[in-house]
């Protein structure tokens, strides 16, 4: 984990950082080539310090990746608190930030497993159906692993102190 400016919302915790990142259903993926930021919504599944996506092998998403492989990811699930008051309304969130390296996989048995991993994911049990012909049919299909360097997750309101 790291240092934030506001100690008190972090989670220290890395198994819950972990499950909010195994559970959270749409990750958002940001890279950068040049000066310029990119941010993209993505399915993807988390796995031992590794996130997987997928996506075509064209577009600036997989442009910016061969060009810079310092990626960040985020995810996060929140609540609205609704009040009497406008000041009474506010966000209950949990939330999650990556810094990692991603890279294309190549070869078909690494494509493979991590396309199973993906498919298990949102298709509970049926990755295993996933077949190498399935990734000649989908030939323009990349499959990107980002290796976390770094996580740190927030909360908020903070935990009261007992």
């Amino acid at each position: 984990m790291s240092g934030m400016r506001r100690g008190e919302k972090e989670i220290a915790d890395r198994a819950v950082v972990e499950e909010l990142l195994r559970e959270a259903e749409v990750g958002r993926l940001a890279t950068c080539s040049g000066d310029e930021p990119y941010i993209v919504p993505v399915s993807f599944a988390y796995h031992d310090g590794r996130i997987i996506v997928h996506g075509s092998r064209e577009g600036r998403k997989m442009a910016n990746i061969t060009a810079n492989p310092r990626v960040c990811f985020e995810v996060d699930q929140s609540e609205k608190v609704e009040g009497e008051r406008p000041c009474d309304y506010a966000f209950r969130y949990m939330s999650v930030v990556v810094q990692g390296r991603a890279r294309v996989l190549e070869g078909d048995e690494a494509r493979l497993a991590a396309l199973r991993r993906l498919a298990d994911k949102y298709a509970p049990g049926k990755g295993r159906m996933l077949t190498v012909d399935d990734l000649r049919r989908y030939g323009g299909l990349a499959v990107v692993e980002v290796t976390v360097d770094s996580m740190t997750g927030r909360r908020s309101p903070a935990p009261s102190r007992p």
